[in-house]
Parts: C-alpha cells; sequence; structure tokens
C-alpha cells in the first residue's frame, strides 16, 4: 500500500511538473506572438522620445527665454538619455529572453547591447567630463540619435521617397547637418565660428571638395580637424556604405530590399554579392589609405617639426584626405607651403592616392577580378603545370574606358600645364624632374583634390580654362572624385565622332554603346552648364565687384567638389557661400540622381507615334 501511495504521490509531481511546463511553454508561446508587438511599441516610444528632444532642443537654441525655463528644459533634455538607456535595455532584453539561441550575445541584438552601452558610459563619465557634462553636447547628441533613428524608421517606409537615389541624396544632407552641429561646439573652433561657415566647412568636407572659408591650420582645434577628418572619410566613402556594412556585421544579415537599393547604388548586377563587395570597397580603401600614410610619413623627412605622433596624424589626415578627394590640409598656405611644395616625393604621393581614389570602385573590382584570374593561372602553372587560360573580357568596357580617359587626361595636363605654367608659377623650380613632377600634380588636382602646390592667382590665362575643363569632366562613376565623370564626357565625344562619320551607332573596343547611356551623357551634361550657370548668375549678383573669372572657377570648382580656387573662397557674402555650398551638395550627388529618384516613371506602352526631324543645325 505504502509503494503504491508513494507511486501515486510521484505521479502526481511528475503531473505537476509536466502541466507546469506546458503552462510555461504556452506562456513563452504567448510572448513570442507579442515580441513583434512589444518591439514595435518601444521602437516607437524611442522616436517619440528622441522627438521630443529634439524640438525641445531647437526651441532652446532658437527661442529667447527666461533662466527658469532654460533650466527647466535642460533638466527635462537630461532625462532624454536615461529614458533612450532604459528602452534599450528593455528591447535587448527581451530579444535575448525570447530568442531561439541562447547566449547573451548574438548578432541579432549586439546593435542594441553597443547602444546600451554607450548610454551607460555617457550617462556615467558625464559627471567626470567637462565636455560630456555641457549642455551642447547633450543637444548633440539627442539630435544625432534623433537622425540616425529617423533614417532607420524611413527606410522602412515604402513610399516613392525610399527611391534609393533619394534615400543617398537624404543620407548626405543628414550627414552634413551633423557636421555643422561639430563644427559648432565650442571645443572645435578658435573663437566665434558663424553658422554659415561651419555649414560651409560641413559640406566642403562631406561632399569631399576641400573649399574652406577659413584657414584650416589656425582656425581649429585638434578635435576640430578630427571632425573635418571624420566627415570627409565617411562622405567619400558613401554614408550608406558604412552604415550598410556595419548593419550587416551587427544584424548578421541584409534585407533583400536593401541588397537591391544598394546595388542600385553602386551599380552591382549581382546583389547577393553586396557584401562582398563593401568588404572590398573598405578594404580597398582602408588598404590604400595606410599605404600612402606610411609614404607620406616615411617623404616628409623632418619637415613637419613635431613628435611622431601628430607627424603620423598629419600622415594619415593628409592621406585620407587625398584619397577621398577633399583637398583638405593642415599646412598654413596648403602644400604650396615652403616646406612641401619642393618636396616631389610628397607631391608625387598625394597625386597618386588622388588618382586611386578617383578610378571608382567598379574599376578596382575589375582590376582585382583581373589580378586575381592572373595570379591563379601563374602559380596553377608553375606548381602544377597546368596550362594558362585566357579568359577574355575580364574588364568591362566601362573600366576600359575609365583607364583610358584618365590617362589621356593626364598626359593633356600634363603637357598643357608644362608649356603654359614653365615661366610662370613652375620658374621657381629649377630642374627639369622638379618642374614634370608639378606638372602632373597640376594636371591630377583638378579632376577630384583641391590640393594646390602653386600660386593659384598666377596662373596664366590658358591654364585658368584648362583647369576649369578638367574640374568640369572630374573622375570617374562611383569613385571619390566629383564633375561630370570621364565616361559622361568620353561618350558624348565619341558620340560627336560617330556622328561626324556618318554612323548611327557609338562603338568602342567592339562594343555598341547603349542609347540610354547617350541620351544620360547629354541630360549630365546640360543639367551641369544649368547648374553652373545658374551659380555663376547668382554668386555675379550677391558679389558685384568680383571679377566674372573669378566667379565662374569659383563655381566651377564647387560643382566639381575639387575645392581649388583663386583666393577668392575666403571673400565671399554669406548669400554666395550659401549659393556654393547647394553647387557643392548637387556636385557631390548630382541633380539628375535627385530628379531620377523624385520624378515617377511612365509606364511602357505599345504604341508610337510617327517619326519627323527637326533641324537643328
Amino acid at each position: 500500500m505504502g509503494k503504491l501511495h508513494k507511486f501515486a504521490s510521484k505521479k502526481q509531481k511528475a503531473l505537476r511538473k509536466f502541466n507546469l511546463k506546458i503552462n510555461w511553454i504556452s506562456i513563452k508561446e504567448k510572448f513570442y506572438v507579442l515580441k513583434d508587438s512589444l518591439e514595435r511599441k518601444i521602437d516607437k516610444g524611442v522616436f517619440i522620445a528622441l522627438l521630443v528632444g529634439f524640438l525641445l532642443v531647437l526651441y532652446q537654441i532658437s527661442f529667447p527665454k527666461e533662466e527658469i525655463i532654460r533650466n527647466w528644459i535642460n533638466h527635462a533634455l537630461r532625462q532624454v538619455p536615461r529614458l533612450l538607456m532604459f528602452f534599450y535595455m528593455l528591447r535587448w532584453f527581451i530579444g535575448v529572453f525570447f530568442s531561439d539561441t541562447r547566449g547573451f550575445f548574438h548578432k541579432d541584438h549586439n546593435l542594441d547591447f553597443v547602444l546600451i552601452v554607450l548610454l551607460v558610459g555617457f550617462n556615467f563619465f558625464k559627471r567626470h567630463s567637462i565636455l560630456l557634462s555641457s549642455d551642447y553636447f547633450l543637444y548633440l547628441l539627442i539630435t544625432t540619435f534623433f537622425f540616425l533613428r529617423f533614417m532607420e524608421l524611413s527606410s522602412q517606409i515604402k513610399t516613392s521617397l525610399m527611391n534609393p537615389a533619394v534615400l543617398f541624396a537624404i543620407s548626405f544632407l543628414v550627414l552634413i547637418f551633423w557636421g555643422t552641429a561639430m563644427l559648432l561646439m565650442p571645443h572645435a573652433t578658435y573663437g566665434k565660428f558663424s553658422f554659415v561657415d561651419a555649414a560651409f566647412m560641413a559640406t566642403s568636407a562631406v561632399c569631399v571638395t576641400g573649399s574652406a572659408t577659413v584657414d584650416v591650420s589656425t582656425k581649429f582645434t585638434d578635435l576640430g580637424t578630427q571632425i573635418l577628418f571624420v566627415l570627409f572619410q565617411i562622405g567619400g566613402l558613401g554614408l550608406m556604405t558604412f552604415t550598410n556594412f556595419f548593419a550587416t556585421l551587427f544584424r548578421g544579415g541584409m534585407s533583400l530590399r536593401n541588397q537591391l537599393m544598394l546595388s542600385n547604388i553602386v551599380e552591382l548586377n549581382e546583389p547577393g554579392s553586396l557584401f562582398s563587395v563593401l568588404k572590398r570597397i573598405l578594404f580597398y580603401a582602408f588598404f590604400v589609405e595606410i599605404g600612402g600614410a606610411v609614404m607620406i610619413f616615411l617623404v616628409i623627412d623632418g619637415n613637419f617639426e613635431v613628435n611622431s605622433g601628430k607627424s603620423w596624424f598629419f600622415s594619415i589626415f593628409h592621406s585620407v584626405a587625398a584619397f577621398c578627394g577633399a583637398g583638405f590640409s593642415i599646412i598654413h598656405e596648403g602644400l604650396y607651403n615652403p616646406h612641401y611644395r619642393f618636396n616631389y616625393p610628397f607631391l608625387m604621393t598625394i597625386a597618386m592616392l588622388v588618382i586611386f581614389g578617383g578610378m571608382g570602385f567598379p574599376v578596382v573590382n575589375d582590376l582585382y577580378n583581373a589580378t586575381k584570374h592572373f595570379l591563379k593561372g601563374i602559380l596553377r602553372y608553375v606548381f602544377f603545370r597546368e596550362r594558362y587560360v585566357y579568359q577574355a573580357r575580364i574588364l568591362t568596357v566601362h573600366s576600359k574606358l575609365v583607364l583610358t580617359a584618365t590617362a589621356a587626361l593626364l598626359v593633356v595636363g600634363t603637357l598643357a600645364f608644362y608649356f603654359l605654367e614653365y615661366d610662370q608659377t613652375l620658374a621657381e623650380h629649377t630642374s627639369q624632374g622638379g618642374k614634370l613632377a608639378l606638372s602632373f600634380f597640376g594636371s591630377v588636382v583638378p579632376r577630384s583634390a583641391g590640393f594646390n602646390a602653386v600660386n593659384m592667382v598666377e596662373i596664366t590665362q590658358g591654364t585658368i580654362l584648362i583647369y576649369l575643363l578638367l574640374m568640369w569632366i572630374g573622375g570617374a562613376p562611383n569613385s571619390t572624385a566629383g564633375g561630370i565623370k570621364v565616361t559622361t564626357f568620353s561618350l558624348a565625344f565619341l558620340n560627336v565622332v560617330s556622328l561626324a562619320k556618318g554612323r548611327e551607332r557609338v562603338e568602342i573596343f567592339d562594343r555598341e554603346i547603349t542609347l540610354s547611356s547617350i541620351q544620360r551623357s547629354y541630360v549630365v551634361i546640360f543639367l551641369s552648364f544649368m547648374i553652373m550657370g545658374v551659380g555663376v548668375f547668382l554668386v555675379s549678383i550677391f558679389d558685384p565687384n568680383v571679377p566674372l573669372q573669378r566667379v565662374a572657377f569659383e563655381c566651377f570648382s564647387a560643382y566639381g567638389t575639387v575645392g581649388l580656387s583663386l583666393n577668392l573662397t575666403p571673400q565671399l557674402s554669406e548669400p554666395s557661400k550659401w549659393v556654393i555650398i547647394v553647387l557643392m551638395y548637387l556636385g557631390r550627388v548630382g541633380l539628375f540622381t535627385i530628379l531620377f529618384g523624385l520624378f515617377s516613371k511612365d509606364r511602357s506602352v505599345d504604341y508610337k507615334y510617327p517619326k519627323e526631324s527637326v533641324q537643328v543645325l
């Protein structure tokens, strides 16, 4: 009887455990169903908190108010980081607790954990740091989080505004706004710094132009130069490249929609290999920048008389600025400084970095594949005696056209600069090697970067015209360079040649160029002249005493995101600076890109109207 009682007791305990387990599984399943709903509500809470905080920041900065109201608003704003920390901790806990995978650290919720660490660090260390405890840093933190959150939410809205082209343009606007706020920080500059100058410098850095209304070497503190460095590094490679790369690392994958959007921007035909292409882009960029920094460090030869730590920052700053085509320098008078304009290895290093940055990542990808195929063939022949397999057309027509046009422009530009400036700005360089080095440097920088190693005021009229042409052409598509791009100019030139020969098609490298490519090239050319014409017109109105030649040079340089100037930029009036800001932005993003994204596409139709010619000659 006792055995039966014990058996019944054990059976009842097992049944209770089983019922508890079933109930727990049922409760957990209900929570799994509610997980997405809870996360969406938390995300809404985060956005509402940031939106209220951002509006309070705008009110605090923009409108005069009594001291008691100002203090109350600051007290309310200080609660926003704490509230964000709570929301992200709750979201991370839900993600970990109701995840199918065990463990506290998983790629699906690592981003939330990183944000928690940052917010905890801010809330803890702000009492021990003057910078972190300042009201302005709090305003900047809330604004930065708000725009990042806004970009993340906007990418989930499936509307026409989320066209890849428009999203690309918006990403630059967000980065410019953030950079302007960063440069307005009291610790970023010496003395007062106006809003228009901060916006100008931020736009110039993000759009990798290099134009400056102030002397970078004397106006900006170490923090200010580091902010510029971050802006033109991100602006050169593109904000979406960084965000999608790190999102893939944190989240462990990228949605098909985001893959299609980004592959459209980088012009990739295989969205499935997008992450590997992003890795190649970042690896190539950082590899060239680090190599360039080492070369600069070796060739400055003690002219930069400071400790090695600052020498390395000097080298890295100029390497990244050259590769990204930014053209900024922390040297007084730029590369025209007497200590550097005669350092020809230094100038050649800068020139090669500009060329590598202006080739474009599709060309780099083709060269990478061609080199890999060649090396594999050689290694297989050496070690396994396999016959080398020749692969036709490793380089696409685009890559061949970019490389050919770039080489032609470099040769023409070098010879033109050499003969036009031989007795002018090149007169102080006594050796023929020095004159050729400066001529080559002078043919490289107008197409992408705004470095200058000669006195721009003393260059001849012919050189100014050559510079206008080179700044207008720019570099290759999907590169750090600006301008209408070498492919656009080349296609228009080839079409003229074909029409002159009586041909109806444009053919190059045994391939026929599509009609849509030809049409786009002329659209880009027309829009570029229209934008620069409007810019010259407006600046001439706002600064009527400035000669038209200097105005045109400034506008061509801004639209081409070059940054060269006939010493006019610091003298511009405030309205003219805003015109140049718009030109730099449109030159980096492209008006055609914006129009292509904003206008709805007409549906294809099955009918055609009768054709009729219109006289143009």
